[in-house]
This record gives C-alpha cells, structure tokens and sequence, in this order.
C-alpha cells in the first residue's frame, strides 16, 4: 500500500506541477476509483455480516473505526482524481509550471509523506504517531488557508488563481481525511473525526 500512494502522488506531483506526462492516465484513475467504491461497498458487508453473525459487542467499536478509515480513505482517492480534473479542464496548457511548482510543491511534499506516515501509523495503532499527523494536518490547513487568501488578493491569471485555490482546497481536505484517519487510532469511537473540538 505505502508503495502505491508513493507511486500515485508522485506521478500527480510531477502532472499537476511540472507538466510531466501523465504515466497513470485519466481513464486509469477513474478505473481505480471505481474499483476502491466497490471494494467500500465489499467491505462495509463484510463487516456488517461478520458482526450479525459471528461478531460480539467487543467488536463493534473496531469495526466502525475500520469503517470509518476505509471512508476517508476511499474520499482521499476522490480528491486525487478532483485534481486531475483541474489539471485536465482548467489549468492553461501554457500555465507557467514555475508558478505552480512554487506554490504547490511544499504541500504536495508533505502530504505525500504524511500519507505514508498515516498508513503505517493506523496499521500499527500508534498514538503518538497519530497525535502528530493530527497536528500536521491542523498546520498544514492552516498554511493552505493563508495560501488561499494570498492568491486571492493577487494579481494572478484568473485561470491560474482557480486553478491553485482549487487544488489547494483538495490538498486541505484531503489532509483533513489524513486527521480523520489518524484520529480513530487516539480517540474514542464517538469523537473520531472531531480532534480538534
């Protein structure tokens, strides 16, 4: 999985910044995403079959935190592909990549690692480790929202200035579903997702 993700962001990182050809093309990600909805869809069966059969109260908890994680997780993907379409349908083919390589590299970094991070950090229940991703998301949302602002009081190519808001919104909230995911390792099943309240 930590290979996938790798993979995945890089090859965005390299389309959406530095105007690289696309190694994952359009259809390729829409596949995917299809089969992820699915795989949602199996395993929310699956889990709902084995706690009316086999499962007890004490399972209960764990099943709705790996409900839970699968959800953000599968959106994270719908973000991705969110951004594609930005690229696709809305950046300027002559977009000066410079501008976007400075505004959106940093992030991209980051989340890419933070994404690693979380995998691991949820597969081997690490709390610290999930208090942490938790405040990097916070800073790193925090950080896209100044950028944001920034961007809008510029003088930027009104293509350009939508293009960067847009995917920097996508890069927030998927760092949100980072939060979110990290949250069902540190916090009890009624406050997943509400970290910060």
């Amino acid at each position: 999985m930590d290979r996938v993700v790798g993979v995945g962001i890089e090859n965005g990182v390299g389309v959406v910044v530095q105007g690289e050809t696309d190694s994952d093309p359009q259809h390729m990600i829409y596949n995917r995403d299809k089969r992820i909805n699915k795989l949602e869809r199996k395993i929310r069966r699956r889990v709902v079959s084995h706690l009316s059969v086999r499962g007890s109260r004490a399972e209960v908890p764990s099943a709705l935190i790996f409900m839970n994680a699968v959800k953000d997780a599968e959106r994270i993907g719908d973000y991705i592909k969110n951004i594609y379409d930005v690229v696709r349908e809305l950046m300027p083919e002559t977009a000066d990549r410079s501008l976007y390589k400075d505004k959106l590299c940093g992030y991209a970094d980051i989340m890419r690692d933070t994404m690693l991070d979380t995998a691991e950090t949820f597969t081997e229940s690490d709390e610290v480790r999930a208090r942490a991703i938790i405040d990097i998301a916070r800073e790193q949302g925090q950080a896209l929202e100044s950028s944001i602002a920034e961007i809008t009081r510029s003088t930027l190519k009104t293509s350009d200035a939508v293009s960067l808001v847009l995917i920097m919104r996508f890069y927030k909230r998927i760092f949100s579903h980072l939060s979110n995911i990290a949250s069902t390792v540190c916090m009890p099943v009624d406050k997943m997702d509400f970290f910060d309240e």
